[in-house]
């Protein structure tokens, strides 16, 4: 969990319009962390997962919480970076640099694939690209898509 990013959450959702004077909060900020997710069963309408799986202690725990909160048909959207398919030497470099990101940019493991954690995790349905991005450095690839819990 990164405290910090509630300030983001929070800008992003004024300037989408889902907080304003004439509605109610439709925001609900709730700390925690993604292997033990403080919500009953079946009772989320979507989650949003950006350069999150990254960096978590237990990804495949992650999201079988995220599908365990989701109601059915709820949907899963991600964009994740992921460690490269295509270019081997892409790919060693990043799990050569792991460990030092690790270290520095808040358990960041650049060599993680998440798209097939996602993938295992049993979704009824899921819709998943694989992604190479010009001029992302080890950030690049990334797995993105919606999964329907």
């Amino acid at each position: 969990p990164n405290d910090r990013m509630e300030g983001y959450a929070r800008d992003s959702a004024k300037r989408a319009g889902l907080i304003t004077s004439e509605k109610s909060n439709s925001l609900r900020i709730v700390h925690g962390v993604s292997e033990a997710l403080p919500f009953d069963d079946n009772t989320c309408d979507a989650v949003v997962c950006t350069l999150t799986l990254c960096s978590v202690v237990n990804p495949e725990k992650s999201v079988a919480e995220i599908k365990r909160v989701l109601k059915p048909g709820g949907k899963f959207l991600f964009w994740e970076h992921v460690l490269s398919e295509t270019d081997p030497r892409l790919a060693q470099q990043q799990i050569q640099l792991t460990p030092a990101q690790v270290k520095r940019a808040d358990g960041c493991h650049l060599d993680r694939k998440s798209g097939d954690i996602i993938r295992a995790a049993g979704f009824s349905n899921l819709d998943i690209d694989y992604i190479e991005l010009k001029n992302f450095g080890f950030l690049n690839p990334t797995s993105c898509g919606i999964a329907t819990a």
